[in-house]
């Protein structure tokens, strides 16, 4: 059961995945408070879909820096001499 778990975990704690998450719950988030988002925060109507969207870009920022190191590790590769 736990090398299961333990396989569980390494998807769910994976960058690219959490990468993924934060696209996804941006983009809906701004689908439904898209139109009037400004109106909402600056007249204090905030709701769950507001809350959505930072989570969104929380979980993008959050993931910027392995995403970039990993696309570093792939594409400047050290050259063994």
């Amino acid at each position: 059961m736990f090398p299961l778990l333990k396989k569980v975990e390494s998807w769910i704690r994976n960058q690219w995945v959490d990468a993924a998450v934060g696209f996804i719950l941006l983009f809906t988030a701004l689908n439904d408070t898209g139109d009037t988002l400004f109106d909402d925060v600056m007249s204090g109507n905030v709701g769950t879909s507001h809350g959505v969207l930072v989570l969104g870009l929380a979980h993008i920022i959050r993931s910027v820096p392995p995403v970039l190191r990993s696309i570093g590790l792939i594409f400047y590769q050290e050259k063994a001499e």
